[in-house]
């Protein structure tokens, strides 16, 4: 007869615990010999662990033959837990990883970002020693999954259920390439006036980022000219686009007049392929980074928050 203590609740998990690996390994082979090879043990450590389990709980958890190990109905039910601890563990290093002081910093950013942003900065990333692995993605990052440690947004934020750390707010500016709309203003007048004027032309376009309409993030010309106080049509002549940095690249191209925003037109107007031409306006949006709120206690986010900061102010 078992004595009390070795068969309560608390003393019965433990030991399964403790064979957890050994359960799943020998439900999955059906053979101890197999599973004994699979975790790199001796085929009789197995045997005499599995009979001193089978002695404390009272039952057997596996029908043996000549052939074959096959659970009984309560071996199954064990070996189905046993799996889901195994599971759970892995999850928990998983998250343990997190808190380390090495390797990549798993960032996802917009594909707009990447290219007008991110990627020209990633060379001066690792020479201050953050080693950055980007993810280049248009949809809203789902961190349950565990594949990516952080994220920058652009949104009103701040995001429920993340850590979220305003990094830049944003402003948005038409611009055109030198020389397209030679009656505008080359600098940031308030005189909105030309942008009128350029309106009225009859060859005039209107580059258009429809995701920026429709994203709530009011990156539009309904906004831009509400801000500004501007009334002009800019519905009949566009070419429409569904990223900002397309937008950018056409108004390089002599396409038309575009609107930028912080991050994404500051390198083309120093670089002289873009000027603004016509006056700033802020914006709600911002610049958000956001993360679980386990991953924003790490090392790894203090340096990465560190960098964006000296990166952007």
């Amino acid at each position: 007869m078992k004595k009390t203590h070795e068969r309560s609740r608390e003393n019965l998990i433990a030991r399964v615990n403790q064979n957890a690996p050994l359960l799943v390994a020998i439900a999955r082979e059906n053979s101890f010999s197999k599973a004994a090879e699979k975790l790199g043990v001796h085929q009789s450590a197995i045997s005499h662990r599995i009979n001193l389990l089978e002695e404390v709980l009272g039952f057997s958890l596996f029908e043996r033959t000549t052939r074959q190990i096959t659970p009984t109905a309560q071996g199954r039910i064990l070996c189905a837990a046993a799996g889901d601890a195994i599971g759970h563990w892995d999850v928990a290093f998983d998250k343990l990883e997190k808190f380390e002081t090495q390797g990549a910093v798993r960032l996802s950013v917009s594909s707009s970002l990447a290219m007008k942003w991110v990627l020209p900065h990633l060379a001066d990333a690792q020479h201050s020693g953050l080693e950055i692995a980007l993810d280049v993605n248009d949809r809203p990052v789902d961190f349950k999954a565990g594949v990516i440690d952080a994220a920058i947004r652009f949104g009103v934020g701040p995001y429920p259920g993340l850590h979220s750390t305003l990094l830049k707010k944003a402003r948005i500016v038409p611009v055109a390439r030198p020389g397209l709309c030679p009656g505008l203003c080359p600098s940031l007048s308030d005189d909105g006036a030309t942008l009128e004027q350029f309106a009225e032309q009859p060859d005039a376009m209107f580059l258009k980022d429809t995701t920026g309409e429709q994203d709530s993030t009011d990156f539009s010309w309904a906004y831009y000219l509400a801000k500004a106080g501007l009334q002009l049509d800019h519905d009949k002549r566009q070419i429409v686009f569904e990223r900002a940095d397309l937008v950018l690249q056409a108004a390089i191209n002599g396409m038309g007049v575009g609107l930028g925003r912080t991050l994404l037109v500051e390198g083309d107007i120093a670089q002289g392929f873009l000027k603004p031409v016509g006056p700033t306006v802020p914006m709600k949006s911002a610049y958000w980074l956001v993360c679980n709120p386990d991953f924003a206690g790490t090392e790894r986010h203090a340096r990465l928050l560190g960098w964006l900061k000296t990166k952007l102010n």
